[in-house]
């Protein structure tokens, strides 16, 4: 039976593992630095707290080989990696110009509209969620509830012209955002040390995962999307600079994404929760009191941040496809209130997973066809790869 000082030992960790992180990653030399610069855009989108919320329901539908399963989740998202650098490095010199390529660009440039616009919507109900269930107020009416108002306030201050102001504020949390993440990894590795020193280390029965289990776990791949952001960056950053950071992104959110995974089997086997994105709480307090608040933490800054910053480039986007800047605010957050009063946190992944995919799919056509030209046989092969499986996320992905 864990003590108080167990409890005391894996959030105490938890909170110095963010001191000393976020102290590391604010020095000045750190901040000014190109590489942190151009890696921790795509990072901080990659590894938002939603990962965290949602790789439970991955234990509770593949059991065991759940730590396999993310595994095999992530190299699906680094394969759509090779596109998205391919047309870094091979589209962008010819991008703007009159070559037919160039349409097929705009089309996923739209489909990166709609599914930034779900997403939005996914992140502000993973809020609104995190925000509530801790105080044991948590209902579906009341989650749409404040996350309709929550998104109206971000339109109100967009279409006012103030979102410069917290475009500035949601800058300076990237690297808290990042430390917090780290942080709740640490209490669950320490949960798990101190279970396993206590003699308490052992899992129970496995679920035995079907086609169904399965088309749910690709309805889950909006969870490691995020590293498409160093396609849009290039007034910053070169490209090698961007392939490289992003691959490098890739690698240690993989990393953390498959050890959270692997630390969270004894708690959720046998399965003890509903499938969903409430189940990490329902189990948090077996770590510590604390844990809700800490799981809080995490999120108001880092699915804030990713709010804020995925409404304003999406607004760039607009502005440049000649849509006024204030409209843009409005064509881009009244559909994200539309989906969070309709559809609850596991269909909003889900239809963010699904819309993501129909992304990646026409970045691989796009990495295709520029392979084709250069009679790259051996990349082509790849992209063919890469659009099936994101034909396949799109048409057979399920809701949990």
């Amino acid at each position: 039976m864990r003590d108080n000082s167990d409890q005391f030992i894996a959030v105490g960790g938890a909170f110095v593992v963010i001191v000393v992180i976020a102290y590391l990653l604010y020095r000045p030399t750190v901040q000014k630095s190109k590489r942190y610069q151009a890696a921790v855009v795509p990072l901080a989108n990659i590894m938002d707290v939603g990962f965290i919320i949602m790789s439970p329901a991955i234990v509770l539908l593949a059991g065991f080989a759940a730590p396999l399963v993310m595994l095999g989740v992530c190299l699906v998202a680094i394969a759509a990696g090779f596109a998205i650098a391919y047309n870094i490095r091979h589209f962008e010199p010819i991008e703007g110009t009159d070559d037919p390529l160039n349409r097929v660009e705009r089309g996923a440039q739209w489909a990166l509209l709609g599914a930034s616009i779900v997403n939005i919507a996914y992140y502000t109900l993973l809020l609104m969620a995190l925000f509530l269930l801790p105080f044991d107020a948590f209902t579906q009416g009341r989650q749409s509830f404040l996350g309709t108002v929550y998104l109206g306030i971000i339109l109100v201050i967009g279409f006012f012209g103030g979102m410069a102001w917290l475009n500035e504020r949601g800058n300076r949390t990237t690297a808290f955002n990042l430390a917090a993440v780290f942080g709740v990894l640490v209490a669950f590795a320490i949960f798990n040390l101190q279970e396993w020193l206590g003699g308490r280390w052992e899992l129970g029965d496995s679920p035995e995962p079907g086609i169904e289990e399965f088309r749910k776990i690709i309805g889950l791949f909006a969870i490691v999307q995020g590293f498409e952001a160093a396609r849009y960056i290039g007034v910053r950053f070169g490209s090698e600079q961007r392939i490289t950071t992003m691959r490098l992104a890739q690698g240690i959110s993989t990393v953390v994404f498959v050890a959270l995974i692997g630390s969270i089997l004894l708690l959720f086997i046998p399965p003890e929760s509903e499938v969903d994105g409430t189940a990490i709480f329902i189990v948090s307090d077996r770590i510590g009191d604390a844990m809700p608040w800490l799981l809080l933490l995490a999120a108001i800054g880092s699915q804030t941040s990713a709010i804020i910053g995925a409404t304003s480039s999406r607004s760039d986007m607009l502005v440049t496809a000649k849509v006024p800047r204030r409209i843009s605010f409005v064509a881009i957050l009244v559909p994200a209130i539309l989906v969070v009063i309709f559809t609850d946190v596991n269909v909003a992944v889900n239809l963010a997973s699904r819309v993501f995919a129909a992304y990646f799919l026409i970045q691989a056509l796009l990495a295709g066809l520029l392979a084709r030209r250069r009679s790259d046989w051996l990349a082509l092969a790849g992209f063919v790869g890469v659009g099936v499986v994101m034909a396949v996320i799109l048409v057979f992905g399920l809701p949990l």
